[in-house]
């Protein structure tokens, strides 16, 4: 059985800068055991991230061409939801709204992250965390570290 995910964007910019970080996060992807999720927006915030001039400075192996070949790869192993309903909205961080909207519409079972603020959104009891929970009951927000963990205990 495959299992719905989000990825956030730096779980992207670590897969392209260094994929060793993040392998079996993204090898599940290509092994068809994890559904990967992405909207415009996400692929345009990805997009926009791996090519800033200054990641790229950081990150020397994110050529023009190596970017265009990872967002291509992402692409042939994603599947893609074009009109995702703004249907949350965190007061807190609103630009992660689209994550959390897209999870939502995926019908996610994790989004996966390493940002902390995101992470601790499933232990808020805030009004917008409590009806987060509401919107997508079975989503838990864990880090890739977690994410490879549950996917080698599903083995």
């Amino acid at each position: 059985m495959s299992v719905p995910v989000v990825y956030d964007t730096m779980v992207f910019l670590q897969a392209a800068a260094r994929p060793d970080r993040v392998k079996t996060t993204f090898r599940a992807v290509h092994e068809k055991r994890v559904i990967l999720f992405l909207s415009p927006e996400l692929l345009a915030e990805i997009h926009d991230v791996l090519n800033r001039v200054s990641v790229k400075a950081k990150f020397p192996a994110l050529t023009d061409d190596a970017v265009k070949i990872f967002i291509a790869d992402v692409l042939s192993h994603s599947q893609m939801i074009q009109n995702v309903p703004k249907l949350f909205s965190w007061p807190q961080h609103p630009d992660d709204d689209h994550l959390f909207n897209l999870a939502i519409s995926a019908k996610a079972m994790h989004l996966v992250t390493w940002e902390t603020r995101i992470l601790k959104l499933a232990a808020e009891s805030t009004p917008a965390a409590n009806s987060f929970r509401q919107m997508a009951p079975g989503l838990s927000i864990i880090t890739p570290k977690e994410l490879a963990d549950l996917l080698g205990s599903a083995r």
